[in-house]
């Protein structure tokens, strides 16, 4: 089990020579979470549902991630396979603590493929409750990003990490996602993207992944061609001519 432990002072970090992005899904097939009602303990008024309800629309906020209306609760919750089964990516389970006027959240945050859960642990300050629990809930999303759309996972610790860099790849990722319409097509396609200054794309390349399946690789044919600029506009301290994007289909 890995622990996370959260500062609000982040530094920065060169960056990669080359990047290296996941796309899961098309146009509205957001990555799926579920937080789990927080509990709390403690002698005032409880935070959980304010603190909860922070994580969770900081994590839906682009449109990446997205927590059902509905879904369907396993008998057992620790039960991950069931989850999965249910589409579900993420689980969120958070405990607030409150003593000495001091708030404690404890989240953990496990994904139903597998890996390891991640424990993170913050001090929330009561009296700047929602300025507090959003700049938690922000970094919550920047690890999840890394572990979801990157094949870095180890940058979902966010050591060292460079803010700029991370809003620069969530664009791309954002970018890419908008302009593919996954219908019909399975299983993977890497491309190799070549652009120029400026964020526009001059060369691509589809790897043999891609032709495993007979309708994903004119799919992602179509989305590259539909994009006729790439996000460059104060991200030029981080800008990548080399960009090696692997399109995962969820279908």
């Amino acid at each position: 089990m890995k622990w996370l432990l959260c500062f609000l002072l982040l530094g920065f970090s060169a960056v990669n020579a080359e990047v290296k992005l996941m796309v899961l899904g098309g146009q509205h097939t957001p990555v799926k979470f579920v937080a789990l009602p927080f509990s709390y303990q403690g002698s005032g008024l409880s935070p959980a549902v304010a603190v909860e309800d922070l994580i969770v629309q900081a994590l839906s906020s682009t449109g990446l991630f997205s927590m059902p209306y509905r879904y369907d609760v396993p008998a057992n919750t620790n039960n991950m396979m069931a989850w999965q089964f249910n589409g579900i990516r993420y689980v969120l389970q958070g405990q607030l603590i409150e003593a000495d006027k001091m708030l404690t959240l404890r989240l953990s945050i496990d994904d139903t493929l597998g890996l390891q859960p991640t424990i993170s642990r913050v001090i929330l300050n009561p009296e700047q409750l929602t300025l507090s629990s959003q700049m938690f809930a922000d970094q919550v999303y920047r690890s999840l990003f890394y572990a979801t759309f990157t094949n870095d996972t180890e940058k979902q610790y966010l050591a060292n990490e460079n803010p700029v860099l991370t809003r620069y790849l969530n664009q791309l990722v954002m970018t890419f996602k908008a302009a593919w319409v996954n219908d019909q097509g399975k299983g993977s396609c890497t491309v190799d993207i070549q652009q120029m200054p400026g964020g526009v794309p001059f060369k691509s390349e589809l790897n043999e992944d891609c032709f495993l399946d007979r309708a994903l690789p004119n799919e992602i044919q179509q989305a590259l061609e539909s994009i006729e600029v790439l996000p460059y506009e104060n991200y030029q301290t981080v800008f990548e001519r080399n960009l090696k994007i692997e399109f995962i289909s969820l279908n």
